[in-house]
C-alpha cells in the first residue's frame, strides 16, 4: 500500500506538470498570429497555477473540499485534453486522458484523490 501511495503522489505531480506543458503547447499551436500564440502560451499556465495554488494545492489558502476539488481537477484536465485535441495533438490528448483516468482510479484505491 505504501508503494501505491508513492506512485499516486508521483503520478499526480507528473500530471500537474503535464497540465502546465499542455497549456504552453495549446497556446503555441493555436492558429493565431505569433504574438497572440506567445501571450496565450504564457497566460494559460499562469491561470492554471493561480487557480491550483489558491484552490487545489495541499496548502492552498482556500482549498476546496474533496468533492469540489476532484471536480475542479477533472475539469482542468478535461479542458487540457480538449485543447490538445483541438490544436491537432490527438495522441497527446489521449495519453493525458488515459493517465488522468489511471491517476483517479489509483487515487480512489488508496483513498487520496
Amino acid at each position: 500500500m505504501r508503494s501505491l501511495l508513492g506512485l499516486n503522489a508521483a503520478l499526480a505531480f507528473v500530471l500537474e506538470l503535464a497540465l502546465l506543458a499542455a497549456g504552453v503547447g495549446i497556446g503555441l499551436l493555436v492558429p493565431a498570429p505569433f504574438a497572440v500564440r506567445v501571450v496565450v502560451a504564457v497566460l494559460l499556465p499562469v491561470l492554471v497555477i493561480a487557480f491550483w495554488a489558491t484552490a487545489v494545492a495541499p496548502r492552498a489558502p482556500r482549498r476546496l473540499s474533496p468533492r469540489p476539488r476532484l471536480i475542479a481537477q477533472t475539469a482542468l484536465f478535461a479542458l487540457a485534453v480538449i485543447g490538445l485535441a483541438a490544436v491537432g495533438q490527438v495522441v497527446w490528448a489521449l495519453v493525458l486522458a488515459v493517465l488522468v483516468a489511471a491517476r483517479i482510479g489509483l487515487g480512489g484505491r488508496v483513498g487520496r484523490i
